[in-house]
């Protein structure tokens, strides 16, 4: 298997909605404009929310001013990811989040591939105060920031079984330095996307990547039926059984097609 092959797979279930999906593979996230990044190749194993990026405190073990202080902790979130090394739109859209001011960004192309970043991945940071109002105009104590280890991109391999990765896939890792909570980023994320395609909404991505299942006649629009209840593109009476072993080279394992805890749908 290769990240081709799971990107492939990933278009197919979200553009026919069939639930296309093998139980180790993630394909949904509760966070608007996933199934964009999804169509585009971009598909973490996971993303996870460590709660609010700004954490304030009082600490009333007094100091040596007889003061208590108060601490401002920033987090930033990471999202790692495998993409393909074949389609050059990856290229594109790392080199275009190594030029995004508020993202921090460790990649590697394939197993053996030099570590290229934009900066450290700064991970939290503190700063400290006497009162609450004057955190603001405090700098942030550089010194002892947290930053992610290069050990980071292993999350970034595609699982594909319990006992198996994918190293040969251009590996990335992704931190947002700016502000907004994880849809703020996955926003970012996305719109990022849209200029690689060169698309302005949803139905731009779909047209482009969508076009080649239309064109081979496996997938087909049909304009009766709404979102979010329905796909955009659900499928047609083509035998799934050709669709899979077309992306597949290969009949399925099992005869298992469908994940029942797979529920793909497309988000207003």
């Amino acid at each position: 298997m290769q990240v081709d092959d799971i990107v492939a797979l990933t278009r197919y279930a979200i553009l026919s909605g069939g639930g296309l999906a093998q139980s180790y593979l993630r394909y949904d996230f509760e966070y608007d404009g996933y199934h964009s990044l999804v169509l585009c190749g971009f598909i973490p194993n996971n993303i996870e929310n460590f709660g609010p990026r700004y954490i304030i405190k009082k600490d009333n073990s007094y100091n040596k001013h007889h003061r208590p202080q108060w601490s401002e902790t920033k987090s930033n979130y990471a999202i790692c990811v495998g993409l393909s090394l074949t389609d050059p739109k990856s290229q594109e859209f790392v080199n275009a989040c190594l030029r995004h001011s508020d993202l921090q960004v460790l990649c590697r192309k394939g197993r053996d591939g030099r570590l290229i970043r934009s900066k450290p991945l700064l991970g939290t940071q503190t700063r400290v105060a006497e009162s609450r109002a004057a955190l603001k105009q405090k700098p942030w104590d550089v010194q002892n920031a947290m930053y992610y280890q290069d050990s980071i991109l292993q999350d970034a391999l595609p699982i594909v079984s319990s006992t198996q990765r994918l190293e040969d896939c251009f590996q990335v890792a992704i931190v947002d330095n700016g502000d907004g909570d994880m849809q703020d980023f996955v926003d970012k994320l996305e719109k990022i996307w849209f200029e690689v395609y060169d698309a302005e909404e949803l139905k731009d991505l779909l047209h482009d990547i969508g076009g080649p299942y239309l064109h081979r006649k496996e997938l087909e629009i049909d304009d009766t039926r709404a979102e979010p209840h329905s796909p955009v593109m659900p499928s047609t009476e083509q035998d799934i059984m050709v669709s899979y072993e077309r992306l597949w080279g290969r009949a399925p394992r099992e005869g298992r097609l469908v994940d029942d805890e797979i529920n793909v749908y497309f988000p207003k």
